[in-house]
């Protein structure tokens, strides 16, 4: 009530507030600086000065004053108004300032800054601690008086009068000071253990990581040569099918042929036994003997045992040969798939079947990309391309590459190289139409660089027939040449690549168009040592 009171007492009847740098009028009314001499100057143009408060007239301008007791009583109700965060946070001696404290003196219960500090007392009955230490948690609750000292048995803070207690008891105390030291040295070895342990789970976790990315590169490698071993040996059984086909057609027609043979003789034969049947039918036995004289009797009998002896050649599947073809092509398999295998060395470029759209032709040796009206039974694959797209089996994660690429003369295609994440469908997945992608496009007779949607045209003349492509990994760089007389630089992309790269290709015609027929090939890779 009384601090309300007090309250009422401080404020300025300008702006309602406690008084700022309170000043005084001739009439003895009280008044912030800043309001009364606001509102002098608003009086000034109407050349009349009065008091706010009693209205009292003023002949001119008055000379403001300032109240040194008032100004000193409202910054200690200042100070008695802070909350106890703000209390222990600011020096006692500066406020209302509020010049942040340093310390806090339990022998004198106050907050001192930097300044203050150089002139308190150095008895060591003046302990200090952190300021924001509450004044209330430093005292014994049965003296009042300020802890100092620690009693490992009772584990209990003791002021100086439990301390007396404590020690006739038996029990050896300890400065508060030495104990907390102690225990800030503890705190330091758990610390230091506890950062060995987490530094450990880190390199643990960085370790899982790098295997799961190893796992899942073996897997992406191994599926790879599966899908390239299940392509080269779906072509050797239909070589093998072939050729079991064409020795079965081949022993079929030696049959054929056996067969007519035969049946022509058999027509002969039954032509003799027509008239072997007639002389048996003789009565007369001098015209049975003349009749049989006179007949191929005798030679039949001849022939008979010549065909007894015949053996007839026909001929078998020659299964030797069959085997032997299979041995061979599944070696050429295995040693296809080798070559596929190792991706941060690759021999060969080849296409990803199973990212490729379903309106483009694949040929058999992976290097030959054609768009086609009719859509290919291809199974769905989350890495397959809803638009007219493929990549590479192979993908570049460090080193220098290059690669050529040739472009039938009437199409639309696009050419360069992605991201693994690339989007598979929608307008994001088209080479160059996001940051992930990079590529040169050809439209007839029109060319152009894309990346991340935007667009480099190509103005000089150009036939872009047979494109070069260098890639540069670590260095960041992408560059275009076109492979005429002479070779043509054409553009070079400059990036800071994060992820591995495949080759991608990109390739539309139009139905009933003078370019339906789009085809784009690889012709040759190399890895720059």
């Amino acid at each position: 009530m009384a601090s309300a009171d007090l309250r009422d007492e401080l404020i300025c009847s300008i702006c309602l507030h406690i008084y700022t740098d309170p000043v005084t009028l001739r009439c003895g009314h009280n008044f912030c600086q800043t309001c009364i001499a606001n509102l002098m100057d608003i009086q000034e143009e109407a050349g009349v000065y009065t008091c706010p408060e009693c209205r009292e007239d003023l002949q001119e301008r008055p000379v403001l004053r300032k109240n040194t007791a008032l100004s000193n009583i409202t910054q200690r109700f200042h100070s008695l108004q802070l909350s106890p965060e703000e209390a222990n946070s600011v020096c006692v001696y500066c406020m209302p300032s509020q010049v942040p404290a340093v310390i806090c003196c339990q022998h004198c219960k106050a907050f001192l800054c930097d300044h203050h500090l150089q002139f308190h007392s150095k008895s060591p009955k003046h302990v200090s601690s952190e300021p924001t230490t509450s004044l209330e948690y430093r005292k014994c609750s049965v003296h009042q008086k300020v802890l100092e000292f620690f009693c490992p048995v009772d584990a209990a803070c003791l002021c100086a009068t439990c301390k007396q207690d404590c020690e006739l008891n038996g029990h050896h105390t300890q400065s508060l000071d030495d104990v907390a030291k102690s225990q800030k040295e503890t705190l330091r070895k758990v610390l230091e253990k506890l950062s060995f342990k987490s530094e450990r789970a880190e390199e643990k976790i960085q370790s899982l990581k790098r295997h799961d990315m190893k796992i899942q590169a073996q897997a992406r490698s191994l599926i790879r040569r599966l899908n390239t071993m299940k392509i080269e040996v779906q072509v050797l059984v239909n070589k093998v099918q072939s050729d079991v086909s064409r020795q079965a057609e081949h022993v079929t027609l030696s049959v054929s042929d056996l067969v007519k043979d035969l049946e022509i003789e058999m027509d002969v034969l039954y032509s003799k036994m027509d008239h072997v049947w007639q002389l048996r039918e003789i009565i007369d036995p001098i015209l049975v003997l003349q009749k049989s004289e006179e007949s191929y009797f005798y030679d039949i009998e001849t022939e008979d045992d010549e065909h007894d002896k015949e053996t007839y050649a026909l001929g078998d599947l020659d299964e030797g040969r069959i085997l032997q073809t299979l041995h061979v092509g599944l070696s050429s398999v295995m040693n296809i798939v080798q070559k596929s295998n190792d991706h941060n060395d690759p021999t060969d470029l080849l296409l990803d079947i199973n990212t490729a759209s379903n309106n483009l032709h694949i040929a058999k040796d992976l290097k030959t990309i054609s768009w086609s009206e009719e859509r290919q039974n291809r199974p769905e694959m989350p890495q397959r391309f809803q638009t007219y797209q493929v990549l590479s089996i192979n993908s570049f994660s460090s080193g220098r590459h290059h690669w050529e690429v040739e472009m039938s003369r009437s199409s639309g295609w696009v050419v360069g190289v992605c991201y693994p994440s690339i989007e598979r469908k929608g307008e994001l997945s088209v080479i160059g139409s996001s940051s992930k992608s990079w590529g040169l496009w050809g439209f007839k007779d029109m060319f152009f660089m894309r990346h991340d949607c935007k667009h480099t045209h190509l103005h000089h003349n150009v036939s872009c027939h047979r494109v070069r492509i260098d890639l540069d990994y670590e260095a960041g760089q992408l560059a275009f040449y076109e492979m005429g007389d002479p070779i043509r630089h054409l553009h070079t992309f400059t990036a800071t690549f994060t992820e591995p790269l495949h080759a991608a290709f990109w390739v539309r015609g139009v139905k009933n168009r003078e370019y339906r027929e789009c085809t784009v090939r690889i012709r040759g890779y190399e890895k720059v040592m």
